[in-house]
């Protein structure tokens, strides 16, 4: 079976993944070995406007790239840009390799973020959750949040085992990823706060999540 035949297989998948993952991910499907046409298939296309026979754009191709080089599967929960500009997405792309290894497509899965951040921007309003630094009451909602996410950056710091000071910008990296793992910087203020405590830029923090 030649190789484009092979990744049109996966187009059921693709109709699947849309279904659940609803009107706000946008679901693709790469055929690698002709990038200027790439676009096999494409579910919710109104995110990024694409058609069926698209090319591969620059940033696909460096995680094509990143697949190519360091043999994983798939390559998830990273933070994109909408083709053409625009909206921030959280991304996840898997891999399709023939018999011999080789990447033949990929399936990537675009969810649109501005609908999440508008989803916890309300909830935060219910919850009636602040920045890290903003004065609050002894007790209450607000201040549980706040003292939670601040003894989960102390312990996750402190398990680094080494002055932020001292540390190497892998090892602050991998804070980063950690801290981020555990949801911190869903509340407002958290980036500046651990930017701070590694002696790093608030920039720093956003590239390291990228």
């Amino acid at each position: 079976m030649v190789s484009h035949d092979r990744v049109r297989q996966f187009i059921p998948l693709v109709d699947f993944i849309a279904e659940i993952v609803g009107p706000n991910s946008e679901v693709v499907l790469h055929d690698t070995r002709d990038p200027e046409r790439s676009l096999v298939a494409i579910r919710n296309e109104s995110l990024s406007g694409r058609v069926e026979g698209s090319g591969m754009s620059d940033f696909a191709r460096e995680i094509l790239g990143e697949g190519r080089r360091t043999g994983k599967r798939f390559i998830s929960n990273y933070l994109s840009k909408a083709y053409g500009g625009g909206k921030f997405l959280k991304s996840s792309t898997f891999f399709i390799r023939d018999d011999g290894g080789e990447i033949i497509g990929m399936i990537g899965i675009n969810s649109d973020l501005s609908a999440l951040s508008e989803t916890h921007r309300i909830i935060g309003q219910m919850l009636e959750v602040g920045e890290i630094g903003e004065n609050s009451e002894s007790n209450g909602e607000r201040v549980s949040i706040r003292q939670t996410v601040l003894s989960v950056i102390d312990e996750v710091i402190g398990r680094a085992g080494a002055d932020p000071a001292r540390m190497t910008p892998d090892e602050k990296k991998n804070t980063v990823l950690e801290l981020n793992g555990h949801g911190v910087f869903l509340l407002k203020g958290t980036v500046q706060e651990v930017a701070s405590r590694l002696d790093v830029s608030e920039q720093t923090i956003y590239r390291y999540l990228k």
